[in-house]
């Protein structure tokens, strides 16, 4: 028997009506196989353009852009489509809301006329599907490990940059896995006392293998699709195994739905 929890962890997703949502069915099918103790979607679930701050309404963009609940039942759909496929309502789920999903709580905020309405909408699409939730910047502690989609600093800001693992080690006290930055990374970090190091993993992203989103077109990504498994226990993330996105396909992908 497994010692501990073996825990699938989905990254940054970032469902959108305009992508493929097969990648939710391929994540759905390999949960099935491995029937963890858990799942965790580490947030960004879909990306809610509708409710962008960079695309101004008075732009061309920003007049193109999809209607709040197009985003809404997109996100719902794809919610179905990995739960139908998971086929298991008893494996515990739970969703670390990201800087996208915030984007529904700062929209709220200008228009005090609808406080509440879109929230709501968000909120039922995973309440009434077995799905717990935990807000932005909140943690998610499973056996000692914290979940969360990016730890905010001393400023309320999230970590970031080139080697923001490192600095995350630097002050955590507990392991934490996290994604936001859409790149893999596992890094451990000695400490002095009696929890002498923790570790740290992002967990990268799940969106269709090779898709850069349009904003990040013309940076430095090195970018990881994929999902994670860890394996925890004694307080410690103790196992990590990354599958990406095009194994899954070639395993899921074309096998009768």
């Amino acid at each position: 028997m497994f010692k501990g929890h073996r825990i699938i962890v989905i990254g940054d997703a970032h469902d959108s009506p305009h992508i493929k949502q097969d990648r939710f069915k391929w994540i759905g099918k390999y949960i099935k196989s491995v029937k963890p103790d858990y799942i965790i979607q580490i947030g960004d679930w879909a990306s809610f353009d509708s409710l962008s701050f960079f695309q101004k309404n008075s732009t061309q963009a920003g007049k193109l852009k999809d209607a709040y609940m197009m985003d809404i039942e997109s996100l719902r759909s794809s919610i179905d489509l990995l739960d139908k496929h998971i086929d298991n309502d008893l494996i515990p789920r739970h969703v670390t809301f990201g800087n996208h999903e915030e984007r529904v709580y700062r929209f709220e905020e200008n228009i005090p006329e609808i406080a509440g309405m879109m929230k709501k909408e968000l909120h039922d699409s995973f309440d009434n599907r077995k799905w717990k939730r935990s807000q932005y910047g909140a943690f998610k502690n499973i056996g000692g490990v914290l979940f969360t989609h990016c730890p905010l600093n001393i400023m309320g800001k999230e970590y970031g940059g080139k080697n923001c693992e490192v600095q995350v080690a630097n002050d955590a006290t507990n392991d934490i896995v996290f994604g936001h930055t859409h790149k893999f990374r596992d890094w451990k970090a000695p400490k002095i006392g009696d929890k002498n190091y923790v570790r740290i993993v992002n967990v990268g992203c799940a969106l269709p293998h090779d898709h850069v989103e349009d904003y990040a077109k013309m940076n430095l990504t090195g970018w990881s699709w994929g999902i994670v498994e860890l394996g925890i226990w004694d307080n410690h993330i103790q196992e990590v195994n990354n599958i990406s996105l095009e194994t899954l396909e070639r395993e899921y992908g074309k096998k009768k739905s």
